[in-house]
């Protein structure tokens, strides 16, 4: 039996993304651009976005979390304002959220899944663009999230941890020369223990990475006003804005 084709009953099928036509003898596709993939989509760690507004990562843009609510990143306007160069947020991907449709704002870029830059940048080496420690999964104590660091604050880092180890080398060995007894080793209260486990967790930290790290996170100004204080107890020492565990803050810790 032979067929032939119908030239009149053709029919046009229409896709979301793509619109399809069968002809006599042929099927013609007439692809048509898709839309950006994911709320900055083409845009890879570490790319430099030179915009200053961007849809808001915490609603995806539609000034509403959770729906029917106004958004609190971006007081329900859908877009967010961030000074260029900025990146992608590394930590959060971009969305805004410390965990998918957690509703809890993302520590590191707070909401808005952009985060402004100093160049130049480089990947972070610490957690290799994830934005996250790689031991604890908590915001990167060298970028802080943004997947990338500043060459030049990175220089800078290297050369405190330096000083940090030449500071606290002298200081233990001038500790061990003094022949006036040592007295009992100081006590942290509660908050106080929790910062130095936070210091000791990632060996050296400033006030920012010792406010996100502590559950449930406090205010910078009172996380300083704890490594302060347990600065003058002897259990931390400070070196710039850096502070690290001394060996009486070691004996604290360990103390129950």
């Amino acid at each position: 039996m032979d067929w032939e084709w119908d030239s009149g009953s053709h029919k046009r099928a229409q896709t979301k993304n793509a619109g399809i036509k069968k002809l006599k003898d042929e099927w013609i596709w007439q692809p048509v651009k898709l839309g950006p993939a994911g709320q900055y989509g083409g845009h890879q760690i570490g790319e430099l976005l030179e915009d200053e507004v961007y849809p808001c990562g915490f609603c995806n843009g539609t000034g509403e979390k959770p729906r029917g609510s106004k958004c609190s990143v971006c007081k329900g306007k859908g877009t967010v304002s961030v000074e260029p160069p900025a990146v992608k947020c590394a930590y959060c991907k971009g969305g805004g959220e410390e965990k998918p449709r957690s509703n809890v704002t993302c520590n590191a870029c707070r909401g808005k899944g952009v985060i402004h830059v100093e160049e130049p940048v480089q990947i972070c080496p610490h957690c290799r663009g994830t934005g996250k420690e790689p031991t604890n999964k908590l915001v990167c104590i060298k970028c802080r999230g943004k997947g990338v660091v500043t060459v030049k604050e990175e220089e800078e880092t290297y050369g405190l941890e330096e000083e940090i180890e030449e500071v606290v080398g002298s200081f233990v060995e001038e500790k061990s020369k003094s022949k006036v007894k040592e007295g009992p080793v100081g006590s942290a209260s509660g908050s106080e223990r929790e910062a130095l486990e936070v210091v000791k967790e990632l060996c050296r930290a400033d006030r920012v990475a010792v406010c996100r790290n502590m559950a449930p996170p406090v205010s910078s100004a009172y996380a300083e006003q704890l490594c302060n204080a347990l600065v003058k107890k002897g259990l931390l020492i400070r070196v710039g804005i850096l502070y690290s565990l001394t060996s009486d803050g070691e004996k604290s810790l360990n103390r129950r």
